[in-house]
């Protein structure tokens, strides 16, 4: 038993470093494989009944998601201090809107390309130089903030500097996947990094509402500068073998074939639609904002409130995927919580109770969060392991691009029609969208996961992108 229990153990080890295992001979033998026994037994069972954790016991994984749960919140600590302050600079919706589609043009002209260059260079040197790139414009803001010379045109070309960082950042995160864990915990690596983006997003809009009111809005900045060296410490202390880039033909001919492969599918742009709906007529930082102060008359405490609350319900919907396991029915489940999402904007567009806004956006944030796992996993398992990529670059685009350019439409929808309207309005959009393609894809409304393998070989396929 012991043995059997030791050579269990080295290959966990072997498959967490790549390298064989192997035991000192230590006096009193044992007593050694005694402990030895214990430790592995322990292992066990914190993996039968948390499986979900499992690949944070892979060292680079660990590096990873630690160093990013950091950054992640350092991130949403200067995004949430970024709309505040340049919504005190203009006081005016389409100027604070318009912030928003300086973060959306670099991703739209050069997701693509950034998922592409992913696949030609080294991805953690990728990554460093994107996350060192980071430290510096956040340090520059903190700088033009604390000098009392900060304009909101200063804003936006950070905005631009970020936005074309992120679009070379995101999809080489995606490309490091298959690098730090084992095929079969693809699936729940993917799962732990959501709850991660998830967790950052209830913790940092809170921590930034306090350290403006607490120590000046200087202070986000350089805490988010800060936070960037997590995830740097973490990808230098990686060990990862180096792999030769694989032969590619040119970048103009990878992003023509993969526009037309996503074209010619049954269920991608159906999905694509949705997102767009979602993300163009959806919530957003200036929506959240300008309910804050005009609507519901509160401070920036406020306001990191109700992001929070977001989080906090983002978080229950993946606690419940993690407790639910594997949905069969992807599909139906994922336009189910699409119509909850649009009924819970209606209810925030209507609402002047700062409690029952907090609990509709909860509520909200529980449905957009298991909304995006049902759609990016049905995006994996739908597409073709060549084309992968550029159909995880084109998620990129439509779900990050086309939520910082929707603050434009925010602002321009609150101007005309005041910010109740135009919640209004986006909820019957979303609502319109989901049920359209409800009811007329009966091949999307029935997709179903396939069987265990092919599906941690689509996860680890969609890590590739």
């Amino acid at each position: 038993m012991g043995s059997t229990t030791l050579r269990r153990s080295a290959a966990r080890i072997s498959s967490a470093t790549g390298r064989s295992a192997s035991f000192p001979r230590a006096r009193g033998g044992a007593r050694s494989r005694a402990g030895t026994f214990a430790s592995s037994v322990s292992d066990d069972r914190v993996t039968a009944l948390l499986p979900g954790l499992a690949p944070l016991g892979h060292r680079n994984y660990a590096l990873y998601w630690v160093g990013q749960l950091v950054s992640m919140s350092g991130t949403w600590i200067e995004l949430t201090a970024t709309t505040w302050l340049l919504y005190q600079l203009t006081d005016s919706p389409f100027l604070l809107g318009l912030g928003g589609l300086f973060r959306a043009a670099p991703i739209f002209a050069l997701a693509l390309i950034g998922g592409t260059v992913a696949d030609r260079v080294e991805r953690r040197r990728l990554l460093l130089i994107t996350q060192s790139s980071s430290v510096v414009t956040s340090l520059v803001l903190g700088a033009l903030v604390v000098s009392g010379q900060v304009a909101f045109w200063h804003i936006y070309v950070i905005n631009v500097l970020n936005a074309t960082i992120a679009a070379f950042d995101a999809p080489g995160r995606q490309s490091l996947f298959p690098t730090l864990v084992p095929r079969g915990q693809m699936q729940n690596a993917i799962t732990l990094n959501s709850m991660l983006f998830r967790s950052s997003n209830l913790v940092g809009p809170a921590v930034a509402g306090l350290l403006i009111a607490r120590v000046g809005v200087a202070s986000p900045f350089f805490v988010n500068a800060a936070s960037y060296f997590a995830i740097i410490f973490g990808l230098l202390a990686m060990r990862i073998p180096a792999v030769a880039p694989r032969p590619r033909g040119s970048i103009r001919q990878e992003l023509v074939s993969g526009l037309r492969y996503v074209r010619a599918s049954a269920i991608l742009p159906l999905i694509l639609a949705i997102e767009a709906s979602l993300s163009v007529f959806g919530h957003n930082q200036a929506l959240i904002t300008i309910f804050a102060r005009d609507v519901l008359g509160t401070d920036a405490q406020g306001l990191g409130l109700l992001l929070s609350a977001i989080g906090a319900g983002a978080i229950a919907g993946m606690v419940l995927l993690v407790i639910v396991g594997d949905v069969r029915r992807k599909g139906a489940f994922m336009l189910g919580a699409g119509v909850l999402y649009a009924g819970m904007l209606l209810v925030f567009a209507w609402s002047r109770s700062f409690p029952l806004s907090l609990a509709a956006l909860a509520l909200l944030g529980f449905a957009d969060a298991t909304w995006g796992t049902m759609r990016n996993a049905i995006a994996q398992l739908a597409a073709a392991d060549a084309y992968r990529g550029r159909v995880m670059s084109l998620i990129v685009i439509v779900s990050r691009g086309l939520t910082n350019a929707s603050q434009l439409q925010t602002g321009i929808a609150t101007t005309l029609v005041g910010a109740p309207g135009a919640a209004t309005i986006g909820a019957l959009v979303v609502a319109a969208v989901v049920g359209a393609v409800a009811t007329r894809a009966e091949r999307l409304r029935h997709f179903t996961a396939p069987s265990p393998r092919p599906i941690a070989q689509a996860a680890e396929a969609g890590g590739e992108s």
